[in-house]
């Protein structure tokens, strides 16, 4: 049983998900859903998940949709929205009112989402 931080990322380009996953393996337990349907599924078969962390743009169902979805059933952790387009006023509210936790910007840097990751795990827990 591993005792790192669990980490759900969602993302409908493959490549960004294995990207993540290479990049961050050994500093965190890493889960990818190539859909907002498939992180739901996740989320609603795995409770032991410390974060969540969407891509915005995707088809069917934006990174914000996801994540109020997911929110309706599952609160046990910060949400935080990775995008490769600047921070628009869709993010800017969902900061404000405490939907998401943080908002960072492809392409992400290993030591700053690292660091990230952390700092709202135990923001959370607190």
């Amino acid at each position: 049983m591993s005792d790192l931080k669990k980490v759900l990322y969602v993302d409908d380009e493959v490549m960004n998900l294995f990207l993540f996953e290479n990049l961050l393996a050994g500093k965190f337990e890493i889960l990818t859903a190539k859909s907002p349907e498939l992180g739901l599924e996740i989320l609603k078969n795995d409770n032991t998940i410390d974060i969540v962390i969407s891509d915005m743009k995707m088809p069917v169902m934006n990174g914000l949709q996801f994540i109020e979805k997911a929110q309706e059933f599952y609160k046990k952790c910060p949400y935080l929205i990775l995008s490769g387009y600047h921070k628009i006023s869709e993010i800017e509210e969902a900061l404000e009112s405490g939907m998401i936790r943080g908002y960072l910007q492809k392409p992400f840097e290993v030591d700053q989402i690292t660091a990230t990751i952390h700092k709202e795990i135990e923001a959370f827990e607190e």
